[in-house]
């Protein structure tokens, strides 16, 4: 695998033979001399063609880029889809006519782009004057830079010394946004003011401490949908943690996911989606108890508690039929539930494929296989009319949801 693993020893510690292969995305980002590095399983795959199954049609041919692809985002009006590349690039491709349209650049501060690694769109707010086409990007340097998708300037740049974040998103208000990376904290910052407000990375503490926070990188983060106090985060220590921002710290935890990219979700306000890069039960869904509703910091929320507690499993949603078994499963990267919450849209490597389940049955009603390199990053339209997907390949996918047409699931 190219690129240099001795490097990430240095900075998460030594690993298994299968946490190296997790690292694929990231491998060679400290590479010597600037020069970026990529490992990639998906380098390993022949090109061939892909066969889209059940409700996907191929909206266009897809779009070529000249680097990988990091993150896929539509924009919250569908008009967009923003690609973050493995050169520090943002693609910007119109959903009308499905052409490139303009290219977002890092910084001209930043002496060696590194790739961007995340991508979110900021939601309309009052607080804002220019309101629409605004996204936040984190890149692998430190940087989160804001950008509107019609200036070759960005709005703003915010260093994390000593950090790599890999993973950015807002609150349903957009208000807030947050970030998480290699220095296992979860910073969640003032929108308007472009400042943190508080920094996550401690548990209860104590002599029979319950939770501990994260101790090795984060790649997913997420805002509570309706508790504006609470945020929740995985990575490779394979914990979720279920933070509040009131008392700054984590309240809860459980151990299972293994997630190496945007691959946590909430189904509901107390179901949450994982994907793990793993070849066994990559997916699966855990209950969590209910939220406390208090707005008052003096007050200490409810206790949380999860489906792994002693005794008790999560439910596993099978990744293929079970008289016909994949010999090789997906190892996921990306996990993202719809706006509605019907839908879950799955993807990764091994098995190079993207997949479009329903929540209520929790069974494939479309799917792309046969993909020429893994998928890091997939994600559905606002309106759920659209998929689009990037990765080693360095193609941009684009795909229509035929739900009219849904006669039956595929498994």
């Amino acid at each position: 695998m190219a690129g240099s693993t001795a490097s990430f020893s240095t900075i998460a510690g030594g690993g298994s033979i299968n946490r190296d292969l997790s690292r694929e995305r990231l491998d060679g980002i400290r590479g010597k001399g600037g020069k970026k590095k990529f490992g990639s399983l998906g380098n390993l795959v022949g090109q061939r063609d892909s066969t889209a199954t059940g409700q996907l049609r191929a909206r266009a041919a897809p779009y070529r880029d000249t680097s990988e692809i990091f993150t896929v985002k539509y924009s919250l009006d569908d008009e967009y889809l923003a690609a973050g590349l493995g050169d520090g690039r943002i693609s910007i491709i119109s959903t009308r006519t499905n052409e490139f349209l303009t290219t977002l650049k890092p910084s001209q501060t930043i002496d060696t782009p590194l790739p961007c690694t995340s991508i979110a769109f900021r939601p309309d707010a009052p607080a804002y004057k220019n309101n629409k086409n605004v996204l936040a990007a984190a890149y692998a340097s430190g940087d989160i830079i804001h950008h509107h998708l019609h200036s070759p300037t960005p709005i703003s740049v915010i260093h994390e010394p000593d950090n790599q974040p890999t993973c950015i998103v807002y609150n349903t208000s957009g208000t807030q946004f947050a970030t998480g990376g290699s220095d296992c904290v979860v910073r969640v910052y003032d929108g308007k003011e472009m400042r943190v407000a508080c920094e996550l990375r401690n548990g209860t503490g104590g002599l029979e401490a319950e939770t501990a926070g994260h101790s090795n990188r984060i790649f997913a983060v997420k805002f509570h949908p309706t508790e504006t106090w609470c945020l929740i985060s995985a990575g490779w220590d394979n914990t979720v943690q279920i933070w509040d921002t009131r008392q700054t710290r984590s309240i809860s935890s459980f151990y299972g996911p293994h997630v190496c990219g945007d691959a946590l979700d909430f189904l509901s306000p107390t179901q949450l989606v994982t994907g793990s890069y793993r070849k066994e039960n990559p997916l699966q869904t855990w209950s969590i108890a209910s939220f406390s509703t208090s707005s008052s910091s003096s007050t200490p929320p409810a206790p949380l508690s999860s489906t792994s507690s002693p005794g008790v499993e999560p439910e596993t949603v099978p990744w293929c039929h079970a008289d016909n078994p994949d010999p090789l499963t997906s190892l996921l990267y990306s996990v993202n539930v719809s706006r509605s919450g019907k839908y879950v849209v799955a993807a990764g490597g091994m098995a190079t494929c993207v997949k479009v389940f329903s929540t209520i049955t929790k069974r494939p009603m479309g799917m792309v296989t046969n993909l020429p390199g893994t998928v890091y990053s997939a994600a559905m339209s606002n309106d759920e009319k659209m998929v689009a997907f990037g990765g080693s390949s360095m193609e941009l996918s684009m795909y229509d949801v035929d739900l009219v047409g849904l006669t039956d699931f595929l498994y």
